[in-house]
């Protein structure tokens, strides 16, 4: 017993004369608590041993919270990295530690790229976003401490930012976190570093660009060129074929941050953009990516809407087009009015779980598609919304949400036209920002807007081509015009004798646009070949005549 007893004691003396060389020499180094996504089975802590020895951790424990967990029996090697997981291969019902940080394979070090340093699953591994520690301790003595007091950024780790210290800081790696290598909060001799690139929408095409730089190393950074680059195929490489611009910043000393705004015109809808700059001690936070904004951008518009189902049409819709030549995906996409915003998504999500708009197509979004159907039939891209912003008669405001929080449309209104006139964009050159009547009753949903535009010239202006035209030949006269606005406008032809022969608009409020007449009298007989007399007149505001002449 005696012996025993003593065996006891030296046991606990030799671990405590091992507690006391290792202070500080293993640390906790990383701590993964607001795993990203949501998902806990990601958490994951790193210890780092900061020496030329090796040490067993068969004594050692975890402590979080008031949780003790026995550390696995396995040696930890000099300046080695050991990340502890609390799962480490991905089951299908939630991802592992190896679907994210490493090559997805299911195998963790099977990839000398990402998998180089050691992951060992502890399944009982819990930490809390709020704030927390963790603790590794030996023979009851704390060895290493980090602890952190809020949520920080979702997916990103607290980092040790010195041997010793214990308050965790937020990694500033682009990944969000350095699992197996240098924290990124730990200063090195030359660092210069890409602290922030953020992409905005300016308007009309142009992103605007704000770059934070900050010298994190301990010595004076030179000054020196920002590559700026597209990057394509978002492998987040750099190719010489693909720089666009070089900025050229100062010298800087530790500490000193460089702000800047950068303004560009860019290709396609949403291009990948690249910044990077010169070697240095820690080449991660070199590189930045950034989604900026295209003249393609944004792909989807507004094209037409009803407000005012009348008759036998009883639903209210809404058309997006999609203008861009690449399918979008309207996921955190939302369609608003004047009072709030309400997601895009179906009324049925388990049978509709993502709305997808091809290149050039549309999709209305509606309040009852049985209705909508009814009256359309079933050939249009149609989608009824899990809820709808009601449209007011006598005026009110359409807004369409990006998945980045841009309100990219929006259209304001006055009034409706009545008798199931919709509201309608312009899709010619020229005309995509301006808004006027259907020409149809209904609309066109689903195909391209024939308009009747708002009157907004001080006179009335006319082309008709061609002229002379042969309807045996040239088929058709196009008559394009602009007019003051007015309450009454009439559109006719008349003969040489003075009498009305065709009529192609009668006593409809005014509007731009164009009409086509095909040498036909309103009977649909043919007229003979000679002068005719095109006839517009906007009541109150003015009249117009011109000869206009049948060819053979």
């Amino acid at each position: 017993m005696v012996m025993k007893l003593l065996k006891i004691i030296l046991s606990f003396l030799f671990l405590m004369s091992v507690a006391g060389d290792v202070l500080a020499e293993l640390e906790i180094n990383e701590v993964m608590a607001n795993e990203p996504g949501g998902n806990v089975m990601l958490e994951w802590i790193e210890i780092y041993n900061n020496t030329d020895n090796d040490f067993p951790l068969t004594f050692y424990s975890l402590k979080i919270g008031n949780d003790i967990i026995l550390m696995p029996g396995i040696r930890i090697f000099p300046y080695e990295y050991v990340v502890f997981c609390r799962k480490l291969i991905s089951d299908g019902a939630s991802a592992g530690f190896e679907e994210v940080w490493g090559d997805g394979s299911g195998f963790w070090g099977d990839d000398s790229t990402t998998e180089y340093y050691r992951a060992i699953e502890l399944s009982s591994i819990r930490l809390t976003n709020s704030g927390g520690s963790v603790e590794l301790d030996l023979a009851l003595q704390t060895v290493s401490k980090l602890t952190w007091e809020s949520d920080g950024i979702d997916g990103v780790s607290w980092e040790r930012y010195l041997p010793g210290d214990t308050a965790g800081r937020q990694s500033l790696d682009p990944a969000g976190s350095t699992p197996g290598k240098i924290n990124s909060v730990t200063p090195l001799p030359y660092d210069l570093a890409l602290q922030s690139v953020i992409a905005e929408y300016f308007g009309d095409g142009i992103s605007r660009i704000g770059v934070i730089m900050l010298n994190f190393g301990l010595e004076q950074m030179p000054a020196g060129e920002l590559s700026v680059y597209y990057d394509p195929n978002g492998d987040g490489l750099a190719d010489s074929s693909d720089l666009i611009a070089i900025i050229d910043y100062p010298q800087t000393n530790p500490g000193d941050t460089i702000e800047f705004d950068l303004y560009f015109e860019f290709n396609d809808v949403y291009p990948l953009i690249l910044f990077q700059l010169p070697p240095d001690n820690r080449m991660e936070n070199n590189v930045r990516t950034v989604t900026a904004f295209g003249m393609k951008y944004p792909p989807i518009l507004l094209s037409e809407f009803l407000a005012d189902p009348q008759s036998d049409l009883a639903t209210e819709w809404v058309e997006l087009r999609n203008r861009s030549d690449q399918a979008v995906n309207l996921a955190d996409w939302y369609l608003g009015d004047e009072i709030k915003y309400y997601p895009i998504m179906a009324s049925d999500p388990i049978a509709v779980p993502e709305i997808i708009v091809e290149g050039q197509d549309y999709l209305v979004l509606c309040k009852d598609k049985a209705a909508f159907e009814n009256y359309y039939g079933t050939s249009v891209n149609v989608l009824e919304m899990n809820s709808w912003p009601a449209l007011n008669n006598d005026g009110d405001i359409i807004k369409l949400r990006d998945n980045l929080d841009y309100i990219v449309d929006s259209i304001r209104y006055d009034f409706t036209y009545g008798g199931n006139y919709t509201w309608a964009r312009g899709e010619e050159a020229g005309m995509t920002e301006r808004w006027g009547r259907s020409v149809e009753v209904g609309g066109t949903p689903g195909r391209p807007n024939e308009v009747y535009f708002q009157p907004v010239s001080s006179s009335i202006n006319v082309t008709a081509e061609p002229n002379p035209f042969s309807p045996s030949k040239d088929g058709e006269m196009m008559i394009e015009f602009e007019v003051p606005p007015g309450e009454n406008m009439t559109i006719r032809i008349y003969d040489t004798k003075g009498r009305i022969v065709r009529t192609l608009v009668d006593g409809l409020p005014a509007f731009e646009g164009r009409i086509q007449w095909d040498g036909r009298t309103d009977g649909g007989r043919f007229l003979p070949i000679g002068m005719y007399i095109l006839f517009i007149e906007v009541a109150e505001a003015g009249q117009y005549k011109q000869t206009v002449v049948i060819a053979p």
